[in-house]
């Protein structure tokens, strides 16, 4: 029982990293999927401002200019996510060498 608990005691620091590498993969993953959004949202709004009445080429207009603000805020999000996510890429390896020689020695 009591290899057990030292089994647990020295993989679940490594468990818990890679639980958050994985979280943060996937939020960076969800931002990456809104700002293709937001581009085709603003690329949809300019195709039928080329297509429509003068009086709803100023609605699209508008639409396309919302689309291109979220777009550019999502653009700096994203990479801030992509830092976030090396910086954390790094620790977890540090971690998992510090993990692999703390084994070896024992």
């Amino acid at each position: 029982m009591s290899g057990l608990m030292k089994i647990l005691v020295i993989t679940a620091p490594v468990l818990a990293l890679l639980l958050f590498y994985v979280i943060t993969k996937q939020s960076q993953m969800d931002t990456e999927m809104k700002k293709e959004d937001a581009r085709f949202e603003r690329e949809w709004a300019e195709f039928n401002k080329d297509f429509s009445t003068s009086g709803d080429r100023q609605k699209y207009e508008q639409r396309a200019q919302q689309a291109e603000q979220e777009f550019q805020e999502l653009k700096k999000k994203e990479k801030e996510k992509e830092e976030k996510t090396e910086r954390i890429e790094k620790e977890l390896e540090k971690a998992i060498e510090e993990h692999g020689k703390d084994a070896g020695k024992k």
